[in-house]
């Protein structure tokens, strides 16, 4: 089997999709060339590294396929993502609020104007998904070498691909996810006009059967489905001009309630798995009580896609400590259903300011890849401890869930996938650090085990082994 490392939540159409619109040779371009295709390298320069750093601004592509072939990816989960319009109707001005909103999300003026006038998701759920098809299988030839990804539908075929040994073509392998729920059409309009629950629910027997079906979806997102309440999200610019205050912590509705039972009905093996990312932390918790009553036998896996710890008493000066991220209690929830937590590589939320300022301070590129392991390893570490202290495998749920490309703000030095390959020698670093102590922190034996099967199971191992349970 190949070398590879796997991401769980990024999302490489949004900008090559957006920038699609208004063009007459639109679609996912097999020039690599040109922006409109998947492939379009587009690294940051000195320029777009000082806007990012001045402003959090990224309008540089962090998941391309170019990138994450450099990167050493061979596995992602690409989150589908049909833009909620009140991402650009806002508080702002039309004029103002257009050019904000393009230097926010990269896509073109055209995508803008779509997204704004939008009056079904579900249409742009599949446009997306089309657009992503447009290229599966299909060799791209860049700087003499062949590339191709391959949209997976089921955890035989994942396998198979990945067992390929073919040195002539480096293939990306793909799982489809999306990210809202309101990609089933609800939300367009929710103080004003409901949505209309027998077409949604009808949508999420349509997903079910896609030739690839997703193995996940987030459940919420940055604004009210008519689902569940969400958490707040923006913060910084985005926070001043996008209004989220409508059912911000509210729980699940009681159409929320039969869209998450026809989800999870697997009665002809078809089930989909829901992420809480971006759900309340009511919600979160309804959630929780609905799989421990209904589903108390099934066994179904608890994911966070994107997703950063709050910490605890003992250390919560290190971490971010807001709703949207997660607490101990939750933790020990995913890891009892045997689920996912991908670690989101977005400064916003993967540590305190203060943290983020020590850590991304240093002029030396080395010491700053160094530095800005640390954060992502104390969210590993942090999740072993408390999975340690009830009793349970320390290293099995951890993994990456980037989130690039998703408007994040990413770690400093690790600006796109392509850093990827430079993650796994700076966290054995840190977690050869952690060993030097015989890993006294554990109290569990059989959770102190070799730094390098835990670096390992968080770049690759732990979410190969979930698609194989799960999918």
């Amino acid at each position: 089997m190949r070398n590879f490392y796997v991401d769980i939540h990024c999302h490489p159409t949004l900008k090559p999709y957006g920038r699609s619109f208004g063009l007459a040779n639109g679609g996912n371009s097999i020039n690599h060339n040109h922006k409109n295709s998947i492939w379009y390298y587009d690294p940051p320069n000195l320029f777009s590294k000082f806007l990012n750093i001045l402003i959090g601004l990224t309008p540089f592509s962090q998941t391309n396929f170019s990138s994450l072939v450099h990167g050493k990816v061979g596995l992602i989960f690409v989150s589908l993502y049909p833009m909620e319009k009140y991402l650009f109707k806002n508080r702002l001005k039309k004029v103002i609020a257009d050019l904000i909103s393009k230097l926010l999300t990269g896509v073109s003026q055209e995508r803008v104007n779509f997204v704004q006038n939008v009056t079904d998701y579900y249409d742009d759920l599949k446009g997306e998904y089309e657009f992503l098809r447009q290229l599966d299988g299909q060799i791209v030839c860049i700087a003499g070498r062949k590339y191709r990804y391959i949209i997976a539908g089921s955890s035989s075929e994942v396998e198979s691909l990945l067992n390929q040994e073919d040195s002539d073509i480096f293939t990306i392998v793909v799982l489809i996810t999306f990210e809202g729920g309101h990609s089933f059409g609800c939300g367009i309009d929710p103080q004003v006009n409901k949505c209309d629950e027998v077409k949604v629910l009808q949508r999420v027997q349509d997903v079910k059967n896609w030739p690839h079906r997703p193995l996940y979806i987030t459940f919420a997102h940055h604004f009210y489905n008519e689902l569940c309440g969400h958490a707040r999200s923006f913060n910084g610019i985005a926070g001043k001009i996008c209004d989220q205050s409508y059912m911000l912590g509210a729980g699940i509705s009681e159409l929320g309630h039969k869209v998450l039972r026809e989800l999870l009905d697997n009665r002809k093996g078809k089930r989909i798995v829901v992420d809480v990312k971006h759900m309340s932390p009511q919600s979160r918790r309804e959630y929780f009580h609905l799989l421990e009553t209904e589903y108390e036998t099934e066994n179904i896996p608890i994911v966070v896609s994107h997703g950063a710890v709050c910490g605890n008493e003992r250390n919560k000066h290190l971490f971010y400590n807001d709703e949207i991220n997660f607490y101990d209690d939750e933790l020990v929830a995913i890891a009892k259903s045997r689920g996912l937590f991908g670690v989101q590589f977005d400064g916003r939320r993967i540590a305190s300011k203060s943290e983020i300022d020590a850590n991304s301070r240093r002029i030396s590129r080395k010491e700053n890849l160094y530095n800005c392991a640390r954060l992502v390893w104390r969210q590993i570490e942090h999740i072993a401890e408390v999975l340690d202290g009830h009793g349970l495998f320390a290293w099995d749920v951890q993994c990456i869930g980037s989130d690039y490309d998703g408007v994040v703000d990413p770690i400093k030095g690790y600006w796109t996938a392509e850093e990827f390959r430079y993650m796994e020698a700076h966290l054995l670093m840190h977690v050869y650090n952690y060993a030097a102590d015989g890993m006294r922190s554990l109290k569990n034996e059989f959770n102190k085990t070799r730094p390098e099967e835990i670096v390992n199971r968080f770049m690759s191992l732990n979410a190969q082994e979930f698609i194989m349970r799960n999918y």
